[in-house]
């Protein structure tokens, strides 16, 4: 940590939900300094120009790719989200709480494709300038995630077939 303690060198930013239950470095097994990491309420990343304005993770994805010059961007969903149980049920249990209704908003293109809301997410992440010139540079890697809670079973998606495909298990040593 005292190495870490001046500087950071990420080469990856991971977007996933605030849920307690999903513990980024342990689903990727890596460590401190590893991952430049964006938390939120159902792992949403606002379209650029979006009518609900919200720049916290816009500023974080261009922190990531302007400063620490990530070459990866995942975005990780996972079951029982109950942010995404919100929108799909249209928000009436969270009425109450405004911030969290406002948030929520980012998620309605979600709502179509409820399952596939990781690859929503990576669509909604291709709308930032500087993300889709940098994949088109062939410089940034735009990777989908789910992680399974029951099983702690983690899925990547296959660009080619738009499928999520399980991550072979590591044995313990």
């Amino acid at each position: 940590m005292a190495e870490l303690a001046f500087q950071q060198t990420p080469e990856h930013l991971f977007i996933t939900c605030v849920d307690s239950r999903v513990v980024p470095n342990i689903i990727t097994a890596s460590g401190p300094g590893d991952l430049f990491i964006v938390r939120n309420v159902a792992n949403l990343v606002p379209r650029h120009g979006s009518r609900t304005f919200d720049d916290s993770v816009a500023a974080a994805v261009e922190y990531a790719l302007d400063v620490l010059k990530v070459s990866t961007i995942t975005v990780c969903g996972h079951s029982h989200c109950g942010g995404m149980a919100a929108l799909l049920a249209g928000g009436r249990e969270i009425e109450h709480l405004p911030g969290l209704s406002r948030w929520l908003k980012h998620g309605n293109r979600s709502l179509a494709r409820f399952l596939d809301n990781v690859v929503q997410q990576l669509e909604n992440l291709m709308t930032h300038r500087g993300v889709r010139h940098r994949v088109e540079e062939g410089v940034l890697d735009l990777v989908g995630m789910y992680y399974e809670l029951e099983t702690a079973q983690v899925y990547l998606l296959d660009p080619e077939s738009g499928t999520f495909r399980s991550v072979p298990r590591v044995p313990a040593a």
